[in-house]
């Protein structure tokens, strides 16, 4: 190194200039940068401002090559400081770059360091070029993309609002826009026909205005909920809305909210679907599911809610009367006269329980054929059940005129009354039935209060009824063969078929209580087949073991009256080899008199393959004789209730048993003989053996027997 020049750091390569270090040399280097850069890009500061920035980096480079540590940062310092001035024309790196060496490279021995320099400019030009290149390019494609996107983001907005202005204004179902104050923003076609407003008439109305003033309340609410981003976030309900020509609208009602950006909400959206038609028709339907097609009252189901809610509104004293009534032979005006005449009775006779019970608190109910039923709210000005029933008998009694011909028609009425706190609807129900069926029987235009002490009981009898079928069907009925012997050495006649009944819950039930609940249930005749086909086929081996008996079998009066009564008999006598004439077959009396000619015809059918036929239930009447003398009967059982009066008289010269006494040649006189049932002792069979009975039956000669105990009860003899 000269004298006078400052060392410089040791390992310091000897190609730099050593000029670097005189301050009037920095200066000069930056002048003569700052006039380059300025011939390459454009630096918008003035050259004072260039040449004093430069000569600060040409320091820096200055002092990075005295300290290699600081190389890389002042090289970066300097490209950083290079852009923040704009020097960054195409020419601005490499002039910059070619500067440097220049000046801080001796020129004598250093051409090779200044070709490496040259080269690594070169590089640096090329890298820079090639990235403002490259960035150019990105951006341009960047911006082209951006372009298409926003060109294809526009499109498919248009296509979107387009397809939702059709939709908005094709759909049938009304829509509407209001802002969070129910101003209407926008409504579709369909919203206006629907509530028959038009635009401009909207636009001076709120959502608010259509409410029906029975909804209005919870409607609004509901709104303001949806607003508040309440639990619900939409609304579905059928409600009325308020249609332009001020009837209600019915409607499916659906609302929603837009919301913001921000997810604040901005408006209701409301759809409504025009349901009036279909609500119309649905209360057409319920009112139809609850009230009678006939005579427009309501039907049972309808009078047993309003049963239920006068039960549970009513103050707790307050004393209802429930009257139930059937119409009395209602069955001759039908068969008489028609069926459309006897629907015209029909209507005059609710139309008259409505015009008796006008003034009261109660309802007049149609339980369907001939059956009414009134309930009443019993106050003071209410007639009593005395009079009331009186009263409806009257009304009813007033012809019905159809043409020339008038038509009366009366009721039996069953009656029950119960306070509010201590009744409920299915037991007053019942219980008015159940009086009903005891007014009926007791005639016809008869009344009957529905009496307590024997509900129990009618109850336990309707129950038994209601589950007869499934004790046949599970195996609980049995036949028992009661014996029918002569009055006057007890010899064996024939063994008579009885049922009996082992229920579960009541016990045992015999013959008559099986039959008398039999014709209150469907069960009848299937009761009546499985008691025939179980004893014939008990006889078919009774007679295969060797021994004879005659087999009798009693009906009771539906199943003696059954048209194919004749076909069944046909059918159980073909099960087995053998002949007809061991049965012989009891029918009732009332089965056979009156209009039942196939009844009749059937007698005559069973007598022509053989089998014997008796009747029973005989009172002595000349229409009982008669019939003795017409059909092939060859004896008849006396009713049991004369046979208790014979029991209970005190002597046989009463006029009563005198009476019976001379039925006896009577029935003779008409080829039969008399039989009786109930003999209980041998002073009762001498009696009625002195009066000319042949045969008997009762505990005298023996109680019902099982079917395996018949062979020892028969002997060995058979």
């Amino acid at each position: 190194m000269s004298e006078g020049t400052p060392d410089a750091p040791s390992g310091m390569p000897d190609v730099l200039d050593p000029k670097r270090y005189d301050a009037d040399w920095r200066a000069e280097v930056a002048r003569r940068w700052a006039a380059q850069l300025s011939t390459a890009s454009y630096i918008p500061l003035s050259r004072e401002t260039v040449e004093q920035t430069l000569q600060e980096l040409v320091d820096r480079v200055v002092g990075a090559l005295d300290d290699p540590s600081t190389v890389d940062e002042v090289g970066r310092t300097v490209g950083s400081k290079l852009v923040e001035m704009h020097a960054t024309g195409e020419d601005s790196l490499p002039l910059s770059l070619n500067l440097l060496r220049d000046e801080l490279v001796q020129l004598p021995g250093n051409d090779a360091v200044r070709r490496i320099l040259g080269l690594v400019t070169a590089v640096a030009a090329g890298y820079a070029a090639a990235d403002r290149e490259s960035t150019f390019v990105q951006q341009e494609t960047l911006k082209k993309a951006l372009l298409r996107s926003k060109l294809k983001a526009d499109r498919e907005l248009a296509a979107s609002e387009a397809r939702f202005g059709e939709v908005f204004t094709t759909t049938p179902i009304g829509v509407a826009i209001c802002d969070l104050e129910g101003k209407f923003v926008q409504v579709n076609p369909a919203f206006e026909n629907t509530l028959g407003y038009q635009a401009h008439d909207l636009a001076a109305m709120t959502i608010h205005d259509l409410f029906h003033s029975d909804d209005a309340e919870y409607l609004t609410a509901a709104y303001r909920e949806l607003a508040e981003g309440g639990s619900s976030k939409r609304l579905s309900d059928r409600k009325r809305l308020q249609h332009a020509t001020g009837e209600e609208a019915w409607v499916y009602l659906a609302v929603s909210v837009l919301r913001g950006s921000d997810g604040a909400p901005r408006h209701f959206v409301t759809m409504v679907e025009d349901i009036t038609e279909l609500h119309l028709l649905q209360d057409r339907f319920q009112y139809q599911a609850l009230h009678d097609a006939l005579t427009g009252l309501p039907n049972r189901q309808f009078f047993h809610t309003r049963l239920e809610a006068a039960l549970a509104n009513l103050p707790n004293d307050a004393r209802l009367a429930l009257y139930q009534l059937g119409l009395d032979g209602f069955e001759l005006i039908n068969d008489g006269l028609g069926y459309e005449v006897g629907d015209r009775v029909i209507k005059a006779v609710a139309r008259r329980l409505e015009q008796l019970v006008e003034n009261e608190e109660g309802i007049v109910a149609r339980f369907g054929g001939t059956e009414f039923a009134i309930l009443l709210w019993q106050q003071e000005k209410t007639p009593p059940v005395t009079t009331l029933t009186q009263q409806i008998n009257d009304l009813l009694a007033e012809p019905v005129y159809v043409g020339d011909q008038g038509i009366a028609a009366s009721a039996g009425i069953g009656v029950v009354e119960r306070m509010a706190a201590d009744a409920d609807a299915a037991s007053m129900l019942w219980a008015a039935d159940v009086a009903l069926r005891r007014a009926e029987a007791a005639g016809k235009r008869q009344w009957a209060l529905f009496d307590p002490d024997t509900a129990p009981e009618e109850r336990i009898e309707s129950k038994l009824a209601a589950v007869m079928p499934g004790g046949l069907e599970h195996g609980e009925f049995e036949v028992l063969y009661r014996p029918l012997a002569r009055m006057d050495n007890g010899a064996l006649v024939a063994l008579e078929a009885e049922l009996r009944w082992e229920t579960s819950e009541y016990g045992t039930l015999e013959h008559g209580e099986c039959q008398r609940l039999a014709e209150r249930s469907g069960v009848t005749l299937s009761l009546r087949d499985w008691m025939l086909e179980t004893a014939w086929r008990q006889l078919c081996e009774w007679r295969t073991a060797g021994y004879e008996v005659q087999l009798k079998l009693s009906l009771s009066p539906n199943q003696g009256q059954d048209p194919d009564l004749a076909a069944v008999i046909h059918r159980v006598l073909d099960s087995c080899d053998i002949d007809a004439t061991w049965m012989r077959l009891c029918l009732p009396m009332a089965a056979i008199s009156g209009d039942h000619e196939e009844a009749r015809d059937n007698v005559r059918y069973l007598n022509s393959r053989g089998i014997k036929t008796s009747l029973h239930g005989f009172h002595g009447s000349a229409d009982e004789l008669r019939l003795l003398r017409d059909l092939p009967v060859d004896s008849v059982r006396l009713s049991d209730d004369l046979v208790d009066l014979v029991h209970a008289a005190e002597s046989a010269d009463v006029p009563e048993v005198q009476a019976i006494r001379s039925l006896v040649p009577l029935v003779e006189a008409c080829g039969a003989r008399l039989w009786v049932g109930r003999i209980d002792t041998a002073e009762q069979a001498a009696t009625w053996h002195e009066m000319g009975c042949e045969v008997g039956a009762g505990a005298h000669f023996g109680e019902p027997l099982f079917a395996f105990d018949v062979p020892d009860f028969l002997g060995p003899e058979g």
